[in-house]
């Protein structure tokens, strides 16, 4: 690209306001706020064309070194105008484009790939075929890397063109991608509000180095780490047979708003949620961990698996820039557009050689990332002398009608809970008290709440929180900051809507169906205009009660657009939902559920944290503590409640192989139903989890404030944990006794060395 063209380019109009400018062309009825629909019959798309295999390969001949930075050095390619990177200490190349197969099968690799549409038809361009090949990509050294612009069109006469001589009714998309060495790290941004695209056209999507490290050869051992459940690791090495060579990660889980389904009509899966949004590969003796630093909340993470039509296995983002929903059946379909994302998308790449090279350094380089971007505390978790051991107790279940509910465990009983368990040497407890609210396991709208009165008295409630307080244990009091039942608000006034204009709804499913209420309890999605004041109201109403927290039980798994209003994204959820955890944080300690990445920073426990993969797992795919490698030490976890697990044993010992706190979810009354009462009835499991605690507290009792610093497999069913006080954990999850390093760990069991 010339000056010159730059130059014209700094007065052009930008995204946001060319999506404006088509809303209005596609103004209609029965949207959202904000939103627009266009009856578009069928969509088809129109995929960039091929431009020979030389724009898609990177050839080591042809990169120029830029820049330097601890370990690493940056590459501009000349002829491709991509980047490399290298390792100084171990000569390990990795390059934004592959290199060329010895085959010499082709593939349609690029540095970006954009998504754009003018309703009925989709375009897919890409930095290489549209704008590398016509000539119109430049490179731009800066301070601290280089900028690489790519002036994207469908003919080369548009993309050797400046943004305001583009004609009307043609396509040109022009993205830059900003470089940056600091610190031995690699940062890779994209300004939204500088792309450039055509009137008459929505960007609906970006993808940003996807090809980074794609190889289609491994050795055994070398895998990507995905961010499935508490992470993954799926093996490169060959080439794969699985269902899901492709997989899709969607951080912080589907957005309501926009109608995604996380599986196909058929049960088979379309995406899982991502609490973390990371990915890595390993090659060798040398790996890379990318962490997304910046537009997270519309970012998805997609895996290819090398395989009969893919050849090079790959991980990496797309950014969904605009909110688009597609509806109906093929040939009567209606096309929504959203709020368009106008900030930074950026990526951050660390990279790790040696013994540091796997998901346990991977998880040790991400933890360092959240730290210094605020997402995790920066200091070490502050810990109990004991370690705890955490119960949730159901106080009511609601029933269909949301104003009458069946009660389960009352404060009285829940205070005989703990008594219990403190005469079974249980000497702490955290108590999640869930259904104390109105509505009861339907919470109703906190702002309006009470607590419900079937559960007893204000002075049995406050003999149980000063019995809690006299032995060293806390209460923790179960909201719903998100979402509201049926029983306390009119939804017209606080329920948010989708980008269609409708009622915001999530199914959340009721264990207790059989006993009492159906299946699932419906709740409504909160308006983002109300979060702030639905949680500052109840802080005020609930001041004086001597909880010794909160758990937020909706909102570390939930996040989404809100229609009801303009602008409501899901980057402004995120903040607002991370604001009002702050405000229940405040002089009380702080528990949450799931733990989405935005809800960390004043957490002090999660609970119910991932720990099983969405993807079924392979003897090529399995899970990996890599989220509780990167959270041990700087926030206490619990994984699943072990009593409800299909094999209680395994699951404990898992939840001691993962760092976890054991968990157990209980009531007290039985219901009369076996199968309930099996699962839930305390008196089915606290004898034996009486007996789990004091294990777990020997094994894991003085490694609560330790770091998790390797993970591995040592051989077939036998695992091995070490953290850095020189602790080491074995777990044998065999039926037969193991020796491992002249060590004999017995079947289905966990053996510490110190």
């Amino acid at each position: 690209m010339s000056p010159s063209k730059k130059t014209k380019r700094s007065g052009a109009l930008r995204t946001g306001a060319l999506l404006a400018a088509l809303l209005l062309l596609l103004s209609g009825c029965g949207t959202g706020a904000g939103a627009q629909k266009l009856d578009v019959g069928s969509r088809t798309v129109e995929a960039a064309q091929y431009a020979g295999a030389e724009a898609h390969h990177t050839d080591s001949q042809n990169l120029i070194y830029v820049m330097s930075s601890g370990l690493i050095e940056l590459y501009y390619d000349s002829v491709t105008d991509s980047a490399a990177v290298r390792e100084t200490n171990t000569g390990t190349m990795w390059q934004a484009l592959p290199a060329a197969r010895t085959d010499g099968a082709e593939v349609q690799a690029a540095v970006v790939t954009v998504q754009v549409s003018n309703g009925s038809t989709v375009y897919t361009l890409n930095s290489q075929d549209n704008a590398v090949a016509f000539g119109s990509a430049a490179f731009n050294p800066t301070q601290t890397g280089m900028e690489l612009t790519y002036d994207m069109a469908l003919s080369s006469e548009i993309a050797a063109g400046t943004f305001e001589e583009v004609p009307a009714g043609e396509l040109y998309v022009s993205v830059t991608v900003a470089f940056t060495l600091e610190d031995g790290t690699l940062r890779v941004k994209v300004d939204c509000g500088d792309i450039l695209v055509s009137a008459g056209y929505t960007l609906e999507s970006l993808t940003l180095l996807d090809w980074f490290g794609a190889t289609d050869s491994a050795a055994d051992g070398d895998y990507m780490l995905l961010p499935d459940g508490s992470g993954a690791t799926e093996s490169i090495s060959g080439t794969s047979a699985d269902a899901y060579t492709e997989k899709t990660f969607v951080t912080y889980g589907a957005d309501a708003a926009l109608g995604e389904q996380a599986a196909s009509a058929d049960g088979s899966i379309r995406f899982a949620p991502a609490v973390l949004p990371a990915y890595g590969m390993k090659r060798g003796q040398s790996a890379f961990v990318a962490v997304i630093e910046s537009g997270d909340a519309i970012s998805r993470i997609t895996s290819h698996r090398a395989a009969e039509e893919e050849l090079y296995n790959r991980v990496g983002p797309t950014f969904c820039v605009t909110d688009t929903a597609l509806l109906g059946e093929d040939g009567d379909q209606t096309f929504y557009t959203g709020n368009a994302y106008t900030g930074e998308i950026g990526v951050c790449y660390r990279f790790l050689s040696n013994r540091n090279a796997g998901y346990s350094g991977m998880a040790a380089a991400c933890r360092e990332v959240l730290i210094r971007n605020g997402v995790l505390p920066s200091q070490t978790a502050s810990v109990p002398e004991t370690l705890p051991l955490l119960l949730t107790a159901y106080g009511a279940a609601a029933k269909n009608n949301p104003n009458r509910s069946e009660t389960l465990t009352d404060y009285t009983q829940m205070q005989e809970l703990l008594r219990l368990l403190k005469a079974k040497s249980v000497d702490n407890v955290y108590l999640r008290a869930v259904g104390a609210l109105d509505g009861a396991t339907s919470q109703g709208l906190l702002k309006s709440s009470d607590l419900l009165g079937k559960l007893g008295s204000r002075k049995e409630l406050e003999s149980l929180l000063q019995y809690a307080q006299t032995q060293q244990f806390s209460v923790y009091l179960d909201v719903d900051i998100a979402s509201f039942g049926r029983r306390s608000a009119r939804k017209s006034a606080y329920a948010a809507e989708s980008i269609t204009g409708d009622t915001m709804t999530m199914d959340v499913g009721n264990m207790f169906t059989g006993f009492v209420g159906g299946a699932q309890h419906t709740r409504y999605l909160l308006r983002q205009n109300e979060i702030s004041e639905n949680v500052d109201d109840f802080v005020n109403d609930f001041h004086s009660y001597a909880f010794s927290g909160y758990c937020i039980a909706d909102a570390g798994s939930t996040l989404y657009s809100d229609y009801s209003s303009a602008g409501n994204t899901r980057t402004v959820a995120a903040g607002l939902l991370q604001a009002q955890a702050a405000t229940l944080a405040a002089g009380r300690t702080l528990m949450v559920d799931t733990g989405n990445a935005y809800l960390l920073k004043d957490a002090d426990i999660v609970v119910n944290l991932p720990s099983a993969a969405a993807y079924p797992e392979t003897d090529g795919y399995a899970s990996v503590p890599f989220v509780q490698m990167v959270l041990h030490g700087a926030v206490t976890y619990a994984l699943r409640p072990i009593n409800i697990a299909q094999d209680t044993e395994t699951a404990f010992l898992k939840s001691l192989e993962y760092g976890a706190i054991p968990s157990y979810a209980w009531i007290y009354t039985a219901t009369g139903n076996e199968a309930i009462d099996a699962l839930y009835h305390y008196e089915t499991q606290i004898n034996t989890a009486a007996e789990n605690y004091l294990t777990a507290a020997q094994t894991l009792g003085d490694l609560q404030d330790a770091r998790m610093t390797s993970h591995y497999e040592v051989q077939e069913g036998v695992y091995c944990t070490e953290y850095n006080n020189s602790i080491t954990l074995y777990f044998n999850y065999t039926d037969e006794a193991v020796t491992v390093n002249s060590i004999t760990v017995s079947p289905m069991s966990c053996l510490r060395v110190n």
